[in-house]
């Protein structure tokens, strides 16, 4: 499966005829927050694939505007072709605004998955807004990652692991990833195009 993955940043060229800026025309998109309802309700319809998001700190307008024609996976597991695919909204709590969660609200989000969780063998993809504990993320309170997505890691090892949240300037595609025993956790920050393959296909080969 080839995926768009976009956070944080409106990339206007992603939107222009003609681009060069993705290798293949994506089969679905995956949005991990911050940024603007119209700009997924957009993408959607330029590229005529499913789009899946999750709500980062900022997104405000969500409740009174929902990009239209997309799905919110918060606190949800999707299968989208084959592929399974988990959301989680929101940042580390700072300052009480919305889509803002302690440690333990985000491990009682994540326990109240634990009959889906316990159906699967192993996740292909979770999307968030905040990155693991220690993993791409920074020291101020309101950068600082969930150590419950760590142990969700390491528990259910989903083959990608997409975030946003960390503005940064990257050199190279490889600067985006961190690999984290057999999962990749990437930053999505802009947009990063990826492809995956479902996890019992990858157990035949």
């Amino acid at each position: 499966m080839k995926i768009l993955s976009v956070s944080d940043k409106v990339e206007k060229q992603l939107l222009t005829r003609g681009n060069t800026l993705l290798p293949a025309h994506p089969d679905i998109i995956l949005a991990c927050g911050d940024l603007p309802p119209e700009y997924l309700t957009e993408l959607r319809e330029f590229y005529s694939v499913p789009l899946y998001y999750i709500e980062g700190n900022h997104d405000i307008r969500y409740d009174d505007s929902p990009p239209l024609g997309c799905t919110n996976i918060h606190a949800q597991i999707i299968t989208e072709q084959g592929i399974r695919i988990m959301g989680l909204s929101g940042s580390r709590w700072y300052n009480g605004g919305k889509n803002q969660y302690t440690e333990p609200e985000m491990k009682k989000t994540i326990r109240s998955l634990w009959f889906q969780l316990l159906q699967v063998n192993r996740m292909d993809i979770i999307i968030t807004h905040a990155p693991p504990r220690f993993i791409n993320d920074k020291e101020d309170p309101c950068h600082k990652g969930f150590r419950s997505f760590s142990s969700l890691i390491k528990k259910h090892k989903p083959v990608w692991f997409v975030h946003g949240h960390i503005h940064s300037f990257f050199k190279t595609p490889a600067d985006r990833l961190t690999q984290v025993c057999e999962t990749k956790v990437l930053n999505c920050y802009g947009f990063f195009f990826f492809e995956t393959e479902l996890v019992e296909e990858q157990a035949k080969s």
